[in-house]
């Protein structure tokens, strides 16, 4: 219910919110060595009895954080990006 509202049309930016908290908070563990992972198939009202979360809370995403098994972790990792051209269009409407 506290979630800012956009005025023309109400549209409601609480998943927008806690998606930019989480990137950046995965961001800042990731600057200190240490690797997250967003969680967002859950149970939510398991997780809202587990943190015994009143019904104003909604859950919508778990963040594991935790130092890797391997230090060099994520040098070794190849990484799979696609390419400019794959992810900008050019386009008019």
């Amino acid at each position: 219910s506290q979630s800012w509202k956009r005025s023309s049309d109400r549209k409601d930016h609480m998943d927008i919110d806690v998606a930019i908290a989480t990137e950046h908070i995965s961001l800042a563990a990731a600057e200190q060595g240490l690797g997250s992972c967003w969680v967002c198939n859950f149970d939510t009202d398991l997780c809202r009895k587990h943190f015994n979360l009143p019904d104003t809370i909604e859950p919508a995403v778990i963040l594991t954080i935790g130092y890797p098994e391997s230090p060099d972790l994520f040098e070794q990792t190849s990484k799979k990006r696609k390419t400019l051209e794959e992810i900008i269009k050019e386009e008019t409407f």
